[in-house]
């Protein structure tokens, strides 16, 4: 399907008779459409065909008239347009310092507002008080939700705003209200559609015949700030979507910011506040006023689709940049349903892994996820909507924002009170000690299930309390960030109410962690992995497991589909080992299994000195080569790296058991649990058919990857060598350096061609 791109130029001379418009399709080739036009004539729309019903068959026009009605936000919240139009209406970006000064001069103006949203608003709640007082609040619970909708519609598209933000989660709102709610996503009153007409004639200078053979005589949605049709261009037949913006908006907007700027800057004072909510005002405000310019759109939807549009089963329609004004957006048509009113979990967990890449990986998020914005397309496809709304995070934000969930997931919340200073939530304090405290009692209750069952809605509400006790700073785009998670959850939750999308986002965390390049989160991995110099395997068994495992795994499969599991996840792991993006983690594997290796040469060795001096007719003490506490450590580390490398974790089962006597006491001898977990690794390593598969999986990995695993054995032996030369000059130079003071460790150690800092590290 032909479909236009970015670099398309419109061309309209100034005083010519003739419109001419000159684009190139997908092909580069040019498409013109030119057709002589008397001037100051009445347009005729003989060739324009208006068609009466959608594509699915549907009675548009009928739709509006059963389901909305007029117009109701010019009814109740025009006079705003025609009082402040002149100056408003041509605000191309968010100022609050020209906003403020537009309606200082209209106090009636700002205080007829307030009446009315005062009324409004409180007669509705009144009705719900009368409601509760005289015994009918579940009786009439429908129609006070329907009432509230309405109300809000009458307010204008501020209010709607606000509304949508909360009409995705059932876990918050009733059903009654959620239904209610949801149909200020795309089913709000339109105006005429001879307006939307003529503002599209008046911005792009064309006549809409020259520009479609057919157009939708209704829109097919309508929302707060502009209604969209559904047209085919002539100039090569393309299903096209037309935006076309509500008229008076920016007016009404702009008065109800400035309305809620002076409220929220009253509250803080009273109630001494921290967090700086006229900041978090602004900050929604902004993302407003650039959802309200559709070239601002096109680009992000251009920016967006580079970004995003390769992912798997992700969508994102073309834009036509030419066609495009500040109140006029085109853009190509997709068919699809609602990604809320399909049980689709599959698409759920794309629209997951695609706002973790938005959010942590590219900075560049859509901030306005609601259903109305996501849809599933024929094929099975996530397609994303509406890019008027996006916002940006930081680098340095987006990886404290990783190692967050990090220490949240791992418990370390000491560390977690220091992201959150990092991230601009926590001022430096010297209460960090008692903010860490109970940061504590609030995580610890969210994780005490475990990673997969943490919920995103119940943590962010049971923060709450603490957040206001110890003055938390929200910053403004924390808020943006919440909300477009929350509403991800929450269109979740109407397919699974067990859903947690904490859980479906650490696999991608996991993968994030083990493979950034990033110095300050290869600084978070290793400090992760190593404890006071101690190799935690568990955290990396946790990482890696998290990143391979599959989201959408069947539980109840057969021991077959559990064995190719098994092999793929271990395909998986041999695969990010090898590569160039598993480099880091790889000289962290090399060096545990070094240190492994190496305590299972000596364990061996004194195994063998044992049964030798056993057959002899006298007594021999023979000095043990495993002594160190550090090597039992290795051993079991060895072991459990044998069972990552072979299939998904299974946990405890991999940890070293605590050893007891008869008597229930502990066992400490360091021997004893040696021998008993040299045991188990040469049980494992006998069981060589275990680790055949692993070996016949690197013929189909990856050239690049089968040359890596070709210099692993060198590149072993090597560090092994090194191990033993820097262990051995450890235990003799001691006396030797004491007696000849010129001769240093680190020139012993270059004689012996090792690296002085191997002596260091070698335990």
């Amino acid at each position: 399907m032909a479909s236009l791109i970015g670099s398309a130029t419109l061309h309209r001379p100034p005083h010519s008779h003739s419109h001419n418009l000159l684009f190139h399709d997908s092909k580069h080739r040019r498409v013109q459409l030119s057709t002589n036009v008397v001037a100051r004539k009445p347009i005729r729309r003989d060739s324009l065909v208006i068609r009466a019903a959608d594509s699915t068959g549907t009675d548009v026009t009928s739709f509006w008239e059963d389901q909305t009605g007029t117009d109701t936000f010019s009814k109740y919240s025009g006079y705003i347009a025609a009082a402040a139009t002149s100056e408003a209406e041509q605000f191309d970006e968010y100022d609050v310092v020209k906003i403020s000064q537009v309606f200082k001069k209209r106090p009636l103006l700002t205080i007829r507002r307030l009446v009315q949203v005062a009324t409004t608003l409180g007669r509705w709640a009144a009705l719900r008080y009368v409601d509760s007082q005289v015994g009918r609040s579940e009786f009439m619970f429908k129609k006070r939700a329907g009432q509230l909708r309405a109300s809000l519609v009458q307010l204008g598209p501020a209010f709607v705003k606000i509304a949508q933000a909360v009409s995705s989660r059932p876990d918050v709102i009733s059903p009654e209200y959620l239904e209610e709610l949801a149909l200020l996503q795309d089913r709000i009153a339109p105006f005429s559609t001879e307006y939307a007409l003529k503002i599209i004639e008046e911005d792009l200078g064309v006549p809409v015949e020259l520009l479609f053979s057919e157009i939708s005589p209704q829109p097919i949605a309508a929302a707060s700030l502009g209604q969209v049709y559904q047209a085919r261009l002539r100039a090569n037949g393309q299903a096209v979507a037309v935006k076309v913006q509500r008229p008076g908006v920016r007016a009404a907007i702009s008065l109800d910011i400035y309305i809620l700027r002076q409220l929220v800057g009253l509250a803080r004072k009273v109630f001494r506040l921290n967090t700086d909510l006229q900041a978090i005002v602004d900050e929604w405000a902004a993302s407003l006023f650039k959802e309200m310019d559709y070239h601002a759109e096109a680009r992000n939807g251009l920016r967006f689709k580079k970004l995003f549009g390769s992912l798997p089963d992700v969508v994102v329609p073309e834009f036509y940049s030419a066609l495009t004004s500040k109140r006029v957006l085109i853009m190509e048509w997709l068919e699809g349903q609602r990604l809320s009113e399909v049980s689709d979990l599959h698409l759920v967990e794309v629209g997951v892994n695609c706002s973790l890449a938005q959010l942590l990986d590219c900075g560049f998020y859509h901030a306005d996820p609601h259903p109305g914005n996501l849809m599933r397309t024929p094929d099975g496809k996530l397609a994303y909507l509406d890019f008027g709304m996006m916002g940006e995070v930081k680098q340095e934000l987006r990886e404290g924002l990783i190692e967050a969930a990090l220490h949240l997931i791992n418990r370390e919340f000491d560390a977690l009170a220091g992201d959150f200073v990092t991230l601009g939530l926590l001022p430096p304090t010297n209460e960090v000690r008692e903010i860490s405290n109970a940061l504590t009692g609030v995580f610890q209750n969210a994780v005490s299930k475990g990673v997969r069952n943490l919920s995103f809605g119940d943590l962010s509400g049971n923060l709450g309390v603490t957040m206001y006790r110890y003055k938390f700073r929200l910053p403004a785009f924390f808020s943006l960030v919440v909300r477009s998670l929350t509403v991800l959850e929450g269109i979740a939750l109407s397919s699974d109410p067990n859903y947690k999308v904490l859980s479906s986002s650490y696999p991608w965390i996991a993968r994030k962690v083990l493979t950034d390049s990033s110095p300050q989160l290869r600084n978070s991995l290793r400090t992760l992995l190593y404890k006071d110099g101690a190799f935690r395997i568990d955290r990396l068994e946790s990482l890696v497991t998290e990143a391979m495992r599959n989201t959408l795994a069947d539980p109840g499969a057969g021991s077959e589909a559990k064995n190719e599991e098994s092999r793929q996840f271990a395909k998986k792991v041999l695969k990010f080992a090898l590569s160039d993006q598993g480099l880091f983690v790889r000289e962290i594997l090399l060096d545990e299994l070094t240190k492994g290796v190496d305590a299972l040469n000596r364990a061996l060795l004194d195994r063998t000195a044992q049964v030798l001096l056993s057959q002899l007719p006298i007594s021999v003490p023979v000095p043990s080569q495993f002594t160190e506490k550090e090597d039992l450590e290795h051993l079991t580390n060895l072991r459990r790296l044998s069972f990552l490398l072979s299939g998904p974790s299974t946990g405890g089962s991999r940890s070293s058991e605590v050893r007891k006597r008869s008597d229930g006491s502990l066992i400490d001898d360091s021997k004893v649990v040696a021998t008993e977990e040299l045991s188990l690794l040469l049980e494992s390593v006998n069981s060589s058919s275990k680790y055949l598969p692993l070996l016949a999986l690197i013929p189909e990995l990856p050239l690049n990857a089968q040359r890596e695993a070709l210099f692993l054995p060198a590149e072993l032996a090597g560090r092994l060598t090194s191990r033993f030369l820097a262990r051995t000059i450890r235990s003799t130079v001691p006396r030797a350096v004491s007696q000849t003071p010129t001769i240093s460790t680190a020139d012993l150690a270059q004689s012996f061609g090792i690296q002085s800092t191997d002596l260091s590290k070698e335990r």
